[in-house]
């Protein structure tokens, strides 16, 4: 999926109080959410991470992400929620499909669909420039004027590509960024290998990738080969794919090459991954 192919379908949208609360349990979404807080505080854990909430702070999740939020009760304030797809395939089914207790979560009705590659992990970012076009798509929902649907999916597709841009925003030298971008828009052609990024920047190979290391703890061909294998494993999870088409698809000119990779990645092999997915195709 390409940042030109989000069409943002919103299932449900509104402004909800924090009054006094305190999640008992785990939450899973089955399809994005997209949260923001309007003066509320509090925190946010994502598995084994945790997020500290503060006004303007935006949240994005994908499907199928495990979630728990606390609000401070002596700081009430309001969130807005959104329940969405990235794309409009999913349009026939107009009604929240909701939210589900870890113990009860069914993964068959998780909206499955290639992610853009930038919106396939959660984000958390203080964005404030987002909040009136979020604060129109609640008041599109709640008045449901003629278009409402529409125009609350461009405005949404903005707020996104913010929070893209908000989350690229980092500590790298302009090279590293630069670098970075170059290979998740070229990841997929086989053809690129340390040596061709390097001829790109002008760089010796080797001089790049320390730079690469230290600026991301990760050498050149540790980073592409990352975004192969994460691409990869999107594309097993949400799309019926052979393995030799994946392979070819994310940038491994060999499949056997592709197979030992994503096997010392995860552990696993490609069609046993997919075999530990309930597809929804």
């Amino acid at each position: 999926m390409k940042t030109a192919e989000l069409n943002p379908f919103i299932r449900y949208a509104s402004l909800h109080s924090t009054e006094v609360h305190r999640s008992k349990y785990v939450s899973v979404c089955y399809d994005c959410r997209v949260f923001f807080s309007v003066k509320a505080t509090g925190v946010l854990i994502i598995g084994n991470e945790k997020y500290d909430i503060s006004n303007n702070t935006a949240v994005f999740l994908p499907p199928g992400t495990h979630y728990r939020f606390f609000f401070n009760k002596e700081n009430a304030g309001r969130v807005i929620f959104i329940n969405c797809d990235l794309v409009s395939d999913f349009s026939y089914m107009e009604k929240s499909l909701g939210t589900a207790v870890e113990e009860i979560f069914d993964e068959t009705k998780v909206t499955k669909y290639p992610l853009l590659p930038e919106l396939s992990a959660p984000i958390v970012k203080n964005v404030p420039d987002i909040y009136h076009m979020l604060s129109r798509i609640t008041e599109n929902f709640m008045g449901k004027r003629a278009f409402y649907r529409e125009e609350s999916s461009a405005l949404l597709k903005l707020c996104l590509i913010e929070l893209i841009k908000k989350t690229k925003e980092s500590k790298h030298s302009k090279l590293c960024e630069s670098v970075m971008e170059f290979i998740r828009e070229n990841y997929a052609d086989s053809s690129v290998t340390n040596a061709v990024i390097a001829e790109k920047f002008s760089y010796h190979p080797y001089h790049l990738s320390r730079i690469m290391k230290e600026e991301t703890g990760k050498s050149i061909h540790k980073y592409l080969m990352d975004y192969r294998l994460r691409a990869a494993k999107n594309l097993l999870s949400t799309t019926a794919f052979s393995v030799e088409e994946i392979a070819y698809k994310t940038g491994f000119s060999q499949t056997a090459y592709f197979v030992k990779s994503f096997r010392q990645k995860t552990g696993m092999t490609p069609k046993k991954y997919r075999s530990s997915v309930t597809l929804n195709l």
